[in-house]
């Protein structure tokens, strides 16, 4: 019976010698995946600030796909002759990028307003606040397929900077089928994608507005 008792003991602390193993290296795992962890986020720039981290630098008159249009970004102005009605009384000119955009979908779209962004400038509003097409002066409506529409996207603002050159920021606008109303199209707007550094240059004489 004792040489019975011992086996079973001795089967016993076998096991829990087992048990305790198996759940130390379990720990360790745990331990070292924790201690780890930090090391392949940094890695991959996982703690890098926002200044820390450099937006992809596109140059002028690259074409790009921001997902609802094409766009390429031509140049720049500021002037206070453009659009002078509709110039907000707080404002002392607008800022207008010039881009060339072409609908690639089968639908007509409306341009969106979150394409491009200009915070360098500190304008009075985020997003720009009509585009107007650059050889008549006409307001932008829709985007038919396939045609090419060069328009002056306006954004008014505060001060009178003597900027040089302007930094245009990229957001794509990606097309999602809405959850709520199957069938509807929701555009929805993606992390920025990169920058231009457009050169401030004339306006053009189309835009100008005639004297009275």
């Amino acid at each position: 019976m004792s040489s019975r008792r011992s086996v079973r003991t001795a089967l016993r602390r076998a096991w829990v010698w087992i048990g305790a193993g198996r759940w130390r290296q379990i720990g360790a795992g745990v331990v070292a995946g924790v201690l780890l962890a930090p090391v392949a986020i940094a890695a991959v720039g996982g703690f890098a600030t926002a200044d820390d981290v450099q937006a992809q630098r596109y140059a002028v008159g690259q074409r790009l796909d921001l997902g609802q249009v094409e766009v390429e970004v031509r140049s720049t102005f500021l002037s206070a002759e453009v659009q002078t009605h509709a110039l907000p009384e707080e404002a002392s000119a607008w800022l207008g990028v010039v881009v060339e955009v072409v609908n690639r979908g089968d639908e007509e779209v409306i341009l969106s307003r979150d394409l491009l962004r200009v915070p360098g400038l500190d304008p009075l509003q985020e997003h720009p606040r009509t585009t107007v097409v650059v050889s008549d002066e006409s307001f932008l409506v829709t985007l038919s397929p396939d045609v090419p529409h060069e328009v002056a996207m306006l954004w008014p603002l505060a001060g009178s900077p003597a900027a040089q050159s302007v930094e245009v920021e990229l957001y794509p606008v990606l097309a999602q089928e809405s959850m709520l109303d199957p069938g509807s199209i929701l555009w929805q707007v993606e992390p920025l994608l990169g920058v231009v550094e457009v050169p401030v240059t004339d306006v053009p004489p189309t835009l100008v507005d005639e004297e009275d």
